[in-house]
């Protein structure tokens, strides 16, 4: 489920070289150091407070990669710290504001914070994107969500 999550991300690990991956939004593949590669990992494999300090690393070196913004809101989402989580995810979008995963992750974290308007923007962004050919699955799911969120007041776990 969250390599799932991750590939909805753009985050694709290349095989059979683990440290490079492909990012399909982009005109050209996206060639990442090591240091990616183990950040993904730990994240995949619920490591969330090692993917965090990697991927935080990461970003202070490439602080306009939106990839890595939204891996970092993941990850703090997923330590509950959400506040820090939608500055991260605020950068993310900063950076692109047609990031995929950071505008489904963020109406995530709103739904988790009981702020289902704020999904419902989230919602509204992806609505536009996927008209344009891309943030389909994202979109329904968040929408599922949402959904889900108004009938029985709770976010799920599922991303």
């Amino acid at each position: 489920m969250l390599r799932a999550a991750l590939i909805a991300a753009g985050i694709l690990l290349a095989v059979p070289h683990p440290a490079e991956a492909v990012f399909p939004e982009s005109d050209s593949a996206v060639e990442r150091p090591p240091i990616w590669a183990a950040g993904v990992t730990a994240i995949e494999t619920g490591d969330y407070t090692r993917g965090l300090e990697i991927m935080r690393s990461f970003v202070e070196e490439n602080p306009e990669d939106a990839d890595a913004w939204s891996l970092v809101g993941f990850s703090l989402r997923k330590l509950k710290r959400y506040v820090d989580s939608e500055h991260a995810y605020q950068r993310a979008l900063e950076v692109d504001p047609k990031h995929l995963a950071a505008n489904a992750y963020a109406g995530k974290l709103y739904l988790e914070t009981g702020r289902v308007l704020d999904a419902e923007k989230r919602l509204a962004v992806l609505d536009e994107l996927c008209k344009a050919g891309s943030g389909c699955e994202d979109r329904e799911k968040l929408a599922g969500m949402i959904e889900n969120f108004r009938k029985t007041g709770k976010a799920g776990d599922d991303w």
